[in-house]
């Protein structure tokens, strides 16, 4: 997926972006958990952008990581 093209708005045109995995921290249930997501890059400024699809795409990956650091607990 990588070189794809989409609009960025902090350069304001379309240009190549590159996914790349971060990581965040989420709080659930007054626990905090580390989470590794997708997020695009635009490959002109830096800048993060909002692709189509990708933050349904990080709502699975953040679900499944849950679901698996849960099982850990013993929850």
């Amino acid at each position: 997926m990588e070189n794809q093209r989409d609009f960025c708005t902090e350069c304001r045109r379309e240009t190549n972006y590159t996914l790349k995995k971060i990581k965040i921290n989420q709080t659930i249930w007054e626990k905090e958990y580390t989470f590794e997501i997708t997020a695009a890059f635009c490959n002109k400024c830096g800048g993060e952008m909002g692709i189509p699809g990708l933050m349904d795409y990080n709502m699975k990956e953040i679900d499944e990581q849950y679901r698996k650091a849960s099982d850990n607990i013993g929850g």
